[in-house]
């Protein structure tokens, strides 16, 4: 039987209460870095979608893309 890392109810751990992680102003994103990033992930759904459908018509499903 392995042990398990969870603490048991006999002998609980106390973890002292942290804040919520806040960003301040100076760490927030631009508008030109939003925007870069919603192009990347487009183009990185593009690419997968494209290799998707490419392995799918190689292996002669790609009734599965309807």
């Amino acid at each position: 039987m392995m042990n398990s890392s969870k603490p048991s109810g006999s002998n609980p751990m106390h973890l002292p209460q942290t804040k919520p992680n806040t960003s301040s102003a100076s760490n927030q994103l631009t508008p030109s870095e939003i925007e870069r990033l919603r192009q990347s992930k487009k183009s990185i759904a593009d690419y997968v979608q494209k290799e998707l459908a490419n392995g799918l018509k190689k292996r002669k499903l790609s009734h599965l893309l309807k």
